[in-house]
């Protein structure tokens, strides 16, 4: 007898590959998501679901297939509506923007050829720009676990239906934290990899050094389809040829290590007061799993993250999306009209001397962090209600940049995972920051760390599973 349940089984790699060994059907997961997000009513996490007669059919096509080849055979995957599916349309949460796609994006169709079945397309910010989830044209996804906060961003679709138990992983991209965020408040793990590890194929808007991403249940299921993703695309400028050979694994952590943390004198917790102790409580279970804790002046990591909106950098956002805003400025959200504007601002002399800046601040952060095996931050310094959001959009985005911002254009990799509950029962993440091609450390120190935590799936109460077989190198 089959013991998922199509009310309450856990949609996590684990466990479904576990009841398919025991003869469920990706046909039958499929209606038990489809009646998951019936009993949901409307829900603005989605911008588009695909007819329920494809996915079916997609599910069906699999069932004829040989899966031992197909690492993500029959796990449902949401995706963010910056990615085109062939046939649908490519909306960027901007109604003036939609637009038919003719082709499917590479990655998407990466993970399909691994055997992944698309649900539907998720809610983002507009085209990128703001890791909060509220500037969209669609409707405000809804935090899963109180409809007063915001769900995080850019991927808030992605986190919200991944967290609430529709999806096993959430496509989305990460520039700013747009995957970490909404993991983070979500109660969800998000990969960031080593930008150019996964290639962009062109068709970013978000900015230069941004990264496609996947948000999952367990890091263990982020490292899985992660790998389908990574691969050395010669038509990008900015992919790695390193990433065909990059084997991202997990393994057993050192029985002794170091790792930095922003110093108390150099903390932003925005007052919160509950995030602060989490923090505290997280890098004490650190220690305790053999860690030596250094405090490092964060000052330098500040300054670079401001330097993704507050900076020449902004121009890119400008010059990626031009001839549409120009013609199209005033149908933007107001907080993204906003930013995406002050992109006229910079000269080219102006982008050069941004580029020397943040030189110097990665230079120093280098030696800052020498000898050390990992970053630890909290993933925001708190959260906001959608309320408190909309009353100050710009201003309190940039307050939850603050410890993501800086990592793409330090050319560095993260990995998001749990890190508790505040008192009002709002979760918060922890990150583990590596250096270019430390992807795997970072999701080792999560892994280990999110597995001493424990706790459940997202909103779901399904408890965190072993990891999958042959996870650890």
């Amino acid at each position: 007898m089959i013991g998922w349940n199509s009310a309450t089984g856990s949609l996590d790699f684990a466990t479904l590959h576990r009841a398919y060994a025991e003869g469920l059907t990706p046909s039958e997961v499929v209606r038990a998501i489809f009646t998951r997000i019936d009993a949901r009513g409307g829900d603005p996490a989605w911008i588009l679901l695909l007819p329920r007669e494809a996915v079916l059919a997609r599910a069906a096509e699999l069932e004829a297939e040989d899966r031992r080849d197909l690492p993500l055979w029959g796990l449902p995957l949401s995706v963010k509506d910056s990615f085109d599916i062939a046939g649908y349309p490519t909306t960027e949460a901007c109604r003036a923007f939609s637009r038919m796609a003719a082709e499917t994006d590479p990655m998407v169709q990466r993970l399909l050829n691994a055997g992944a079945i698309i649900i539907g397309k998720t809610n983002m910010d507009q085209f990128g720009v703001g890791i909060n989830g509220t500037r969209t044209d669609y409707g405000i996804p809804r935090n899963s676990f109180s409809p007063a906060f915001i769900s995080g961003g850019s991927t808030s679709g992605g986190g919200v239906t991944l967290a609430a138990g529709l999806v096993s992983m959430a496509l989305g991209g990460d520039a700013a934290g747009s995957g970490r965020v909404p993991a983070a408040l979500n109660n969800a793990v998000g990969i960031k990899p080593t930008p150019g590890l996964i290639a962009l194929g062109g068709g970013s808007r978000a900015g230069m050094s941004a990264s496609h991403n996947v948000m999952t249940l367990t890091v263990a299921d982020g490292v899985l389809a992660t790998r389908v993703m990574i691969g050395y695309d010669p038509n990008d400028p900015l992919s790695r040829p390193e990433a065909d050979s990059f084997d991202l694994k997990l393994s057993v952590l050192p029985t002794q290590f170091r790792f930095g943390v922003p110093s108390r004198g150099t903390r932003i917790f925005a007052s919160d007061t509950e995030a602060e102790r989490l923090f505290d409580e997280a890098i004490a279970r650190l220690q305790g799993m053999g860690g030596d804790v250094v405090e490092l002046d964060f000052t330098p990591f500040y300054a670079a993250a401001k330097m993704l909106y507050e900076d020449a950098f902004i121009a890119r956002r400008y010059a990626n999306l031009q001839t549409f805003f120009d013609a199209h400025e005033a149908e933007l959200f107001p907080a993204t009209r906003e930013i995406i504007g002050w992109g006229r601002r910079y000269s080219g002399a102006d982008v050069f001397v941004a580029q020397q800046t943040l030189a110097r601040h990665a230079q120093t952060i280098r030696h800052m962090t020498a000898g050390l095996d990992i970053v630890v931050t909290p993933t925001t310094p708190t959260t906001f209600t959608v309320e408190q959001m909309l009353s100050d959009n710009i201003r309190l985005n940039a307050m939850l940049g603050t410890y993501t911002n800086f990592v793409n254009l330090l050319d560095m990799c993260a990995v998001t995972v749990p890190m508790g509950f505040r008192a009002d029962g709002q979760p918060l993440g922890i990150s583990f920051v590596g250096r270019a091609l430390e992807d795997s450390a970072a999701a080792s120190f999560a892994h280990a760390f999110h597995t001493a935590l424990g706790g459940s799936l997202g909103a779901t109460a399904t408890p965190l599973p072993s990891p999958l077989e042959g996870a650890f190198a």
